[in-house]
């Protein structure tokens, strides 16, 4: 101090108003008064100050006064000098801030106490508008608000976003502070400039304690901001679980909705807390919610590709199949096919443990029935005697007498499905499904083939050659395996025209028929080890006496493990005759689910629908009623089983050489003509024709003519799919393969997927019996069943080059097809594999695949891949159209933390932007490192998918982060 004042007083021109230069060696462009405020040298500023020392000079970075610096230092002995002399206490920095906002930011009551003394306005208002008060608060500073709060600051104060002091407090996690402003008045249900409450934010930021605090207070539990959202909505969002349960232990709404009609575990979902998401899932929260969108939270959770979440929604009972707006179900949105049969079967079995626990339930509540009936299939190719043996096995005692057997060999196809119930002697009731062997019948067959409570009789003829009647059994085989996901079906081979063949030579032959086939099929089906050879003509006879204790056996089995059905199954089929009447179209006994549960709240006004729907189950099990759920609709009760399977599908998928058959057009169309003509004594053609597009049988464009793919006889021309001149071109595809030697498509697979091909493409596919090419915007798409049937190839292509489109189109296409997989051959074990795309652009005549261990193994040697077969060399990248660009935000995460160490500017931007609201501002800054709100604030614009306007603002505010990214 003494060298100072030996200086002033020696050169009597020193310059004691110069900012720092070099030789003074000061910082942030301050004068010397700066300096000696901020050291607390008061003697020093004293005397700068009376040797003429602008007391309102302003440094370089904050514009701020000696004082401002003296303050936010705490040196009070300075400041009361600066005072003294005459430094204005209201003057206001680059922030606007007083003195007493600076001393009161940082905690020093005494300097604060001074400077009010001296006149400074408690409500003063800075950049923000906010006051010293909401400074103070905000960080937690109890001795320097109960002073500002003595002095008379106003508790419910409002800043520029209309937040008070207890709103900052709340939001940081201040609780001492919260009671303090609690005490003194403060309004716990003051609004901010987006309708949030202090236990919103608190909410936001999870503060338990003060959440509890501001709950105890008064606070308003279901209060809404501008979204609609309740505190809990905010915890939900943040993943915040200890203070969603403590809003949830305090009556909070978990189903309540926002402006879009998300409910809190819409957003829980959405960011992927998990462990929120649990505990609203066990506070009853409703996983079958929808938002304005039409999704539930199982479809957030997928689109962010949170399997955990999606896993326990499903099991939660979460519908994979439900649609949002545009047609897409969570399904959509899993990210690999292995994960889409996962979740299919996790949903399948939720949904029949929930409908078993609920049957329980109801089912002691009213009482069943324990009911000796079954089904029995009767499989094969035509001419294999099914029809003979179904007679021989119901007539009984008249069927033995030789005499009465017919020598000739005259044949009756049967068309379609001959469904009937019969008395069997030595065996008892049982619904006998007697299925048309002809190829044109698989079709509509897979509809029917439910294997629940059923026995299978697989017939095949025993003249035919060894290599076909191992061919046509391993082809029923196949079909019933192909139908049924779970379990193992009973199955009997039966072979026929033993009284053709030699007893030990037919029996030789059907040992070693039954012995392949058990070793091929033993992990998928229960194939009976009894060798039948039969004259299916005779009901007396030794082999007739074996099927049928088989048949009592197997029986007995089913029987012991089926479920009492209910009374009301007794009820309903009592009612079906007057139904078909009343209900009904005497030509269409048909009812839509609906329909069908208005009728039966006649006999059960309370009956509950999971209820129903399983009771109805027993129906068609018992071959009462068809129930059929095509999983494109409501299910549909077919009143009159043999008028679908006989008089409809039947005539419908007759071979041309059926007595009754539909005549089709040059291109295999049926018109509404030819419907009218054949139906008009069976069906309500008008009806009829609903029923079956909403099976996907068939399909029209303009209501006159029908597209039945399952009709279809011509095979794709090879000009169809050519290759193209156009330089830009490129190619893509998957492959979905049978998985082993007893896999097999089902018949109704294919058809199925050609017909919801032509519902949802919006141009027009070309179609043919074995592929499909489809376009949408500038790809073209093609779908080619191998030779074999057990091959499907779906490939796309681009003339333009486009990868993103083949991407999208790619993507539809394997959503459909693992769909109808699902639905119609899901007993079908399949493999997934890569289509090369060099093979694909080169046209070759077959196609040819990488497995995915092959893509996995190129990837990590250098992202290339050597065809085992064709020996070419191919990226990795070329073959998969699904990899886009990695997000730069992503790319250089790393190097961008270190280099945004100031957001503060940015996050600004961002607000003015409207990219990021308050809540989200408040989580960026209230990370404790730069790196940590560097963090917070790229992973919430990633989330938003803001890249591109935070680019634009980094270009202005960063512009060297933003060549980082460039």
């Amino acid at each position: 101090m003494e060298t100072v004042k030996r200086e002033l007083q020696a050169q009597e021109g020193v310059k004691v108003r110069v900012k720092s230069s070099r030789e003074w060696d000061f910082v942030d462009d301050q004068t010397p008064l700066h300096v000696a405020s901020r050291h607390g040298q008061t003697a020093v500023a004293e005397l700068l100050v009376q040797h003429g020392a602008n007391l309102e000079a302003r440094d370089g970075l904050l514009q701020q006064t000696p004082l401002h610096i003296a303050t936010k230092q705490g040196h009070t002995a300075t400041s009361e000098v600066l005072i003294r002399f005459g430094a204005d206490i209201m003057a206001q920095d680059k922030l606007q801030q007083t003195p007493l906002h600076v001393a009161a930011n940082w905690d020093y009551t005494g300097t604060s106490e001074l400077l009010i003394y001296s006149g400074a306005d408690l409500m003063a208002g800075d950049k923000l508008q906010q006051t010293p008060l909401h400074l103070a608060a905000h960080k937690g500073h109890a001795k320097t608000s109960q002073l500002l709060i003595r002095c008379g600051a106003n508790v419910n104060a409002k800043d520029k976003y209309q937040r008070t002091s207890l709103h900052l407090a709340a939001a940081e996690g201040h609780l001492g502070i919260c009671g303090l402003l609690i005490q003194s008045g403060a309004n716990v249900m003051a609004r901010d400039v987006e309708q949030k409450t202090p236990l919103h934010l608190a909410a936001v930021r999870g503060r338990t304690e003060i959440a509890e605090l501001l709950l105890q207070s008064g606070a308003d539990i279901m209060a809404k901001d501008e979204e609609q959202q309740t505190p809990l909505h905010r915890a939900a969002r943040w993943g915040h679980s200890g203070t969603s349960e403590l809003l949830i232990r305090n009556k909070a709404d978990v189903i309540a909705k926002d402006e879009k009609q998300n409910t809190p575990l819409h957003l829980a979902a959405y960011q992927g807390h998990s462990e929120t998401c649990r505990l609203l899932i066990h506070s009853e929260a409703n996983v079958m919610a929808k938002n304005w969108e039409r999704e539930t939270p199982l479809h957030l959770a997928a689109t962010r590709g949170h399997t955990e979440i999606c896993i326990h929604l499903i099991r939660s009972g979460a519908d994979v199949m439900v649609k949002n707006k545009d047609g897409k179900t969570p399904l959509d949105f899993s990210p690999d096919q292995e994960t889409w049969h996962y979740w299919k079967s996790l949903y399948k079995q939720a949904r029949k443990d929930v409908q078993d626990k609920i049957y329980r339930e109801l089912l002691q509540k009213s009482g069943g029935v324990k009911v000796n009936r079954c089904k029995v299939f009767l499989c094969g190719k035509e001419r294999t005697g099914k029809s003979t043996l179904r007679n021989a096995l119901t007539q009984g005692l008249f069927a033995g007498f030789p005499e009465l057997l017919t020598e000739t060999d005259h044949h009756e196809p049967t068309p379609g499905v001959d469904i009937g119930t019969f008395n069997v002697p030595g065996v008892g009731e049982v619904s006998m499904w007697d299925f048309a062997g002809q190829s044109e019948y698989g079709v509509t067959h897979s509809m029917l083939m439910d294997a629940e409570n059923t026995i299978f009789i697989v017939m095949y003829d025993i003249t035919d050659d060894i290599e076909t009647q191992q061919e046509q059994v391993r082809y029923w085989l196949k079909f019933i395996k192909s139908c049924r996901s779970t379990g193992q079906p009973d199955v009997i081979l039966v072979a026929s025209h033993g009284d053709k063949v030699e007893l030990s030579t037919g029996e030789g032959q059907a040992f070693n028929i039954l012995e392949l086939m058990k070793a091929e099929f033993k992990d998928h089906l229960h194939i009976s080890d009894d060798v039948l050879l039969m004259d299916c003509r005779k009901s007396r006879t030794p082999q007739m006496d074996h099927l049928k204790s088989l048949l009592v056996r197997i029986k007995s089995d089913l029987l012991e493990h089926q479920h009492e059905i209910p009374k009301l199954c007794g009820e309903i089929t009592k009612r079906l005759p007057i139904w078909c009447k009343s209900k009904t179209s005497p030509k269409f006994p048909v009812m839509m689910w609906p329909d069908y549960l208005e009728a039966v709240k006649e006999i059960d006004p309370l009956v509950n629908e999971d209820f129903l729907e399983k009771s109805t189950g027993f129906l068609h099990s018992l071959g009462e009623v068809l129930f059929i759920c095509p999983g494109t609709c409501d299910p549909i009760i077919i009143l009159k089983p043999n008028w679908l399977s006989q008089d409809i599908l039947g005539t419908m998928m007759a071979p041309e050489n059926f007595p009754i058959a539909l005549q089709r057009t040059s291109e295999g169309c049926i018109t509404k003509a030819e419907m009218l003509r054949v139906f008009q004594d069976a069906a309500d053609v008008d009806l009829l024709i609903t029923l079956l597009k909403e099976v996907l049988l068939c399909h029209s464009y303009d209501g006159q003519t029908f597209i039945v793919p399952g009709l279809l006889t011509q095979t794709m021309p090879p000009e169809k799919w050519q290759p193209t001149n156009e330089p830009n071109v490129i190619y893509f595809g998957k492959q979905v393969q049978c998985a082993c030697s007893t896999d097999m498509f089902s018949p109704g697979f294919f058809p199925r997927v050609q017909t919801c091909f032509m519902r949802e493409m919006v141009k027009r596919p070309l179609m043919w019996r074995d592929g499909i090419k489809c376009e949408d915007t500038n790809v073209e798409g093609l779908i080619k069943l191998s030779e074999d049937g057990r091959c499907l190839n779906i490939c796309v292509r681009s003339a333009e080059g486009d990868r993103k489109q083949c991407s999208k189109m790619l993507q539809h296409l394997e959503n459909i097809i693992v769909h109808m997989l699902d639905e119609y051959s899901p007993g079908t074990g399949t493999v997934e594999k890569v289509l090369s795309a060099r093979a694909l652009k080169e046209h070759r005549e077959d196609f040819y695949s990488y497995g995915k261990v092959d893509i996995s193994k190129g990837t990590a040697r250098g992202g290339t891949v050597i065809h085992p077969i064709l020996g070419f060399t191919e990226q990795v990248n070329d073959l998969l159209c699904g990899e886009v660009k990695v997000d730069p935000l992503i790319m250089h995460r790393v190097k961008l933390v270190d280099c945004l160490r100031h957001i503060h500017s940015i996050v600004d931007h961002l607000l003015t932007h409207n990219i990021l609201n308050l809540d989200e501002s408040d989580v960026i800054r209230a990370e404790r490192t730069p790196q940590g709100r560097a963090r917070m604030l790229l992973d919430i614009i990633i989330a938003k998918g803001a890249q591109e306007v935070f680019m634009s603002i980094l270009r202005k505010v960063h512009p060297q982060a933003a060549d980082i990214l460039e």
